[in-house]
């Protein structure tokens, strides 16, 4: 069971990574969803929850479903997927795990 404190964290992770993915700054969205860049911040740390209309706002104009900001286990795109299996940001033992578990899991 996802408790409070843990939605609004998992919340503004979401949050954090649409924002980054689509390349804006803090400061860039809370003035587009017309709230103090200091409560931005709490929201992605997850110390403060939105109302209703700055979800609504949110959606609007980071262009995603309500719900999506909701998807935190489910939910992962191929792009993200990519993004974070980048072979350049992980050391060679890293890559060495992920082989043999490829090898057992996926080629047998």
């Amino acid at each position: 069971m996802v408790i409070m404190d843990d939605l609004k964290k998992m919340f503004g992770q979401r949050v954090r990574k649409i924002r980054q993915k689509q390349n804006l700054s803090q400061e860039e969205l809370a003035e587009k969803i017309d709230i103090a860049v200091n409560n931005m911040g709490k929201i992605e740390r997850g110390e403060s929850f939105v109302t209703a209309v700055t979800l609504e706002k949110l959606a609007t104009v980071l262009n995603v479903k309500v719900e999506d900001f909701f998807k935190f286990d489910s939910f992962v795109s191929i792009d993200e997927m990519k993004e974070e299996l980048d072979f350049n940001k992980i050391s060679d033992n890293e890559i060495k795990q992920l082989y043999r578990f490829y090898k057992l899991f996926i080629c047998n």
